[in-house]
């Protein structure tokens, strides 16, 4: 069964790899299956996919050989990990988990938590702003491949932040895409990116650029300062 599951997974790669699609996750965190079998809470398998690390993490590195054999190299391939579900599996074992599976073709890391015991974690305080991103810090100094930090990064002064002092690789945003879906544009122009419009259509492009240029001094309805002025009121 666990190798049917495994070809499953390879066609699913397939699948991405014909529709047209440019980078891949693959799916080890929160409590789904793969994280299932690195954790050992919740492995109590007694075959060669369980008991030692090493074992636990066999499921995992055989999906990404599969992965590889239909996802090209010259497309990014991500993999998700709970750095730290609370319940076993923590940053020492990921960082064994990025440097077995960089050799086979994972380029990046997306270092998110929790998901075993139910709500994401993180040993240094309560859930805030950039909560996460000492994971990313940590798979990126230990782990032999880039990192990615998630997890309420909401202002673009702040992803800029994390990049420059050089915590991880690369930011993914998600919630707050939803809350701001022309995110992109605002981080552009609050970070002084030439050509900030340019983010958007052409044709929104064009009256934006006009009113910008017609109206100086204008503040945009979603504009906030900052990450330095920003309030959490969980604290």
């Amino acid at each position: 069964e666990v190798q049917d599951l495994v070809k499953m997974w390879g066609q699913g790669v397939r699948r991405s790899e014909e529709a047209g699609y440019e980078a891949l996750e693959l799916h080890g965190a929160h409590g789904y299956l793969v994280h299932q079998f690195l954790s050992p809470t919740s492995n109590a398998r007694n075959d060669e996919y369980g008991g030692s690390e090493e074992n636990r993490r066999r499921f995992l590195m055989e999906i990404v050989e599969e992965t590889r054999l239909y996802w090209p190299e010259d497309k990014p391939l991500f993999l998700r990990l709970s750095v730290q579900d609370d319940a076993g599996f923590g940053p020492d074992e990921s960082v064994n988990v990025a440097k077995a599976v960089g050799p086979m073709g994972v380029d990046v890391i997306d270092c998110s938590s929790g998901g075993m015991r139910g709500s994401p974690v993180i040993s240094a305080g309560p859930v805030s702003y950039g909560y996460q991103v000492p994971y990313a810090e940590r798979l990126k100094r230990d782990g032999g491949v880039m990192s990615m930090a998630v997890g309420l990064i909401v202002h673009a002064d702040q992803a800029e932040g994390i990049l420059q002092n050089g915590q991880a690789d690369l930011i993914a945003i998600a919630r707050e895409f939803l809350h701001n879906p022309n995110w992109t544009l605002d981080a552009a122009l609050k970070l002084g990116v030439d050509g900030a419009f340019k983010t958007t259509p052409p044709a929104y492009d064009f009256w934006l650029e006009k009113r910008a240029t017609s109206v100086k001094g204008m503040t945009p309805s979603t504009y906030f300062p900052g990450a330095d002025t920003a309030v959490d009121s969980r604290r």
